[in-house]
């Protein structure tokens, strides 16, 4: 058995360092001969596929994810309609996140640890509201914050940002009033994931490019999540792109404009 991991982040470093401390066979996809990163994960140019092989977190270029399932390649994954882990409730992290999918695969039983980076990377919100079987909201507070330990005192630096936030203009997504976090969110989205899930606020921000426009939400119900995704991305422009997931209450989209 090989697994194939895609682009980086703490999620994929905890599964590689697992891989490795099992003695598990394991290698990167690639484009363009470097490690895919998250934008080209699902466009993978190598390796080639080999039957028995877990794609995690990403595919070869062409293939869906239920034509490597019919080729007999696993895959672990959970951002996609059709993923493993897609559209599980908060209190399914560990069996949705990719993370403890490979752990079941292996039979590895989850620390506290690697409950608490499931979560995060599962369902955020969730983690900080006890829907989280396992998972205390303090302790995970002190967990999250522990990330960001060049702060003399980041909960304070989480409570001034709430306060920033707060100020932000709103826009009205079906029954949910949004705040606009687009001016002070890039310069710390890191930082903001973990205060608007924190403070349970409902936010969007916009990553202007030329001729399109990427919009993140978060937060919103899964009826308002479903409501962005099929109607109100339509009346913005021509959609490129729309994902999402309103069990985990966060969409994207990607939507044309002129210069």
């Amino acid at each position: 058995m090989r697994f194939v991991l895609g682009g980086k982040d703490t999620e994929m470093e905890t599964i590689e360092s697992l891989l490795k401390k099992h003695g598990v066979d394991y290698v990167y996809a690639t484009h363009n001969e470097q490690r895919v990163n998250r934008s080209e994960a699902y466009n993978a140019h190598a390796p080639d596929i080999q039957v028995g092989d877990v794609w995690v977190e990403t595919r070869p270029e062409g293939f869906s994810v239920r034509e490597l399932f019919s080729l007999g390649i696993d895959v672990i994954d959970h951002h996609s309609e059709g993923d493993p882990g897609f559209a599980r409730p908060f209190s399914e992290y560990w069996e949705a996140s990719s993370l403890g999918q490979v752990c079941v695969k292996l039979g590895i039983q989850p620390t506290q640890r690697l409950r608490y980076i499931a979560a995060a990377d599962h369902c955020l919100l969730g983690a900080y509201h006890g829907q989280c079987p396992g998972v205390d909201r303090n302790d995970f507070l002190k967990f999250r914050l522990s990330y960001y330990d060049s702060e003399d005192d980041p909960m304070a630096k989480l409570k001034r940002l709430h306060k920033e936030a707060l100020a932000c203009p709103t826009v009205q997504i079906g029954d949910s009033t949004v705040y606009d976090i687009t001016e002070i969110a890039n310069y710390s989205r890191g930082w903001f994931n973990d205060m608007a899930c924190y403070y349970n606020m409902k936010t969007i921000s916009r990553l202007v490019k030329p001729n399109r426009t990427k919009l993140f939400v978060s937060n919103l119900s899964g009826k308002d999540i479903d409501y962005f995704m099929n109607e109100y991305v339509k009346t913005l422009g021509k959609v490129v792109k729309v994902y999402g997931d309103p069990k985990r209450q966060f969409a994207a989209a990607v939507i044309l404009h002129a210069d």
